[in-house]
């Protein structure tokens, strides 16, 4: 996850590089606004969304379980070997030449036997590339995900990972990580970072989250994966009257999630940053007003909660963190991962944890949450900023001692007071036995 000053410096050392410099400034020129940077075009997109049967097969993720990348890649490329010594030897080739995308594509073709290509040559590094596809290329990831239809998992290359790839910032990012090779090897990079993030295993576990199969989990995909909007900034030059408009940040990486008019076209905003936020994609940090408070699932990935206020009531407070500890919340599949990484898929891990985790216990384990202790080390984490001179500790620590006095009060009236009677007068002299105990386990 990238904060808006780790994006801003990121964009920034590549923006004053004359060597690196991809894409534009946060406070660019219209003029240089009108245009943007497209790395994967014409042979570098196809190859991104291009589907091989041959490579699809070479990897196959089941066997290759707790593994380090650096044996996988030597197993693959030793497999893949004796397949290109059999194009070479049918073709004549020689392995001379850069490894451009054309080339590399009609390669690709020959592998899988197509009888109308005729390859010129096998370019250098030709095998790492076909390696690093096998196993991360988005085409092929999807390929597999669903059931090799080629028509879907290109569309979701294309529509989901070329535009994601395409954007600036992630353009950036991986100049910064791997180092710029120029444009026509950009997807070079590409392969390599969807291998390093194990881009197959985010795909089957958004896809088990989603919990749609075929068409629908591609239509749900594609839908999650949507621009967000930019936001208008003061500036000094605009305040000068140097500039007549104000400037726009982008909020690509952190998003408001507000109405600020009740409209359909608010109402769709709102939907699809939902969405956005809860894919494994950006936006990483929602900053939401009382909207995004009740009734709403935060959940999928995130586990973390600011409190930028602090309600006066507990059960607020309760509600907001309940937006992210729901149903295979991420601190659930975190710890699920951790301790049943063995079985091959996540029906099989929480399978296995229902197992070994419920016994007697209720039915959220373990798919709410788990027991506590070393085995669940990953929490769902509350962070409550106390701002100097203000009041915010005290009305904390008056909030977590009544916390667990509210659910007395549970389809009361007045329920403010009660807690107040409550705590001042008789929270001493009441019994255990008088609390209801929502959890799935007793501590």
């Amino acid at each position: 996850m990238l904060s808006y000053e780790a994006e801003r410096l990121t964009i920034g050392k590549l923006f004053h590089n004359a060597k690196l410099k991809r894409g534009r400034g946060y406070f660019a020129t219209r003029e240089e606004r009108r245009f943007g940077i497209t790395r994967l075009k014409n042979e570098t997109e196809d190859i991104i969304c291009h589907v091989s049967g041959t490579l699809a097969r070479l990897y196959n993720p089941d066997e290759h379980i707790s593994k380090d990348i650096k044996q996988i890649r030597r197993e693959l490329a030793e497999k893949l070997q004796p397949k290109l010594d059999a194009v070479k030897a049918k073709y004549k080739l020689s392995e001379s030449g850069a490894a451009g995308a054309k080339s590399l594509i009609e390669l690709i073709k020959a592998l899988d036997s197509n009888p109308s290509v005729a390859p010129a040559t096998i370019p250098v590094g030709a095998v790492g590339i076909f390696v690093n596809m096998a196993i991360g290329s988005p085409a092929i990831c999807a390929y597999r995900l669903f059931n090799s239809n080629e028509v879907i998992a290109r569309e979701l290359a294309k529509k989901v990972f070329v535009s994601l790839f395409n954007k600036a910032e992630s353009s950036a990012v991986l100049d910064l990580l791997y180092g710029s090779k120029g444009d026509d090897s950009y997807y070079e990079n590409v392969f390599r970072y969807c291998v390093d993030g194990n881009l197959k295993a985010m795909l089957d576990e958004y896809a088990h989250i989603l919990g749609e199969q075929g068409e629908a989990l591609a239509d749900a995909m594609i839908d999650a994966f949507s621009d967000t909007a930019s936001l208008q900034v003061d500036t000094l030059e605009f305040f000068t009257g140097a500039e007549k408009e104000k400037p726009r940040l982008r909020t690509h990486f952190a998003v408001g999630y507000f109405n600020a008019r009740v409209s359909n076209e608010n109402v769709q905003r709102t939907e699809k940053i939902r969405k956005a936020f809860n894919s494994p994609f950006r936006p990483f940090v929602l900053s939401t007003t009382s909207i995004g408070q009740e009734g709403l699932d935060f959940h999928f990935y995130c586990r973390k909660v600011m409190h930028w206020n602090l309600p006066s009531n507990p059960i607020d407070l309760e509600q907001r963190e309940g937006r992210i500890n729901r149903y295979k919340c991420l601190a659930v599949r975190q710890n699920i991962a951790h301790k049943y990484n063995s079985e091959e898929t996540w029906d099989a891990m929480f399978e296995k944890a229902a197992q070994t985790e419920k016994g007697d216990l209720p039915d959220l384990v373990p798919y709410w949450c788990l027991t506590d202790g070393e085995e669940a080390p990953v929490k769902i984490e509350r962070i409550v900023p106390m701002y100097p001179l203000s009041q915010d500790h005290l009305r904390y620590n008056r909030l977590i001692k009544i916390l667990s006095l509210y659910r007395l009060t549970l389809g009361q009236p007045r329920q403010e007071e009660l807690i107040e009677v409550i705590s001042r007068e008789i929270a001493g002299k009441i019994d255990n036995q008088l609390f209801i105990n929502l959890s799935p386990f007793y501590k």
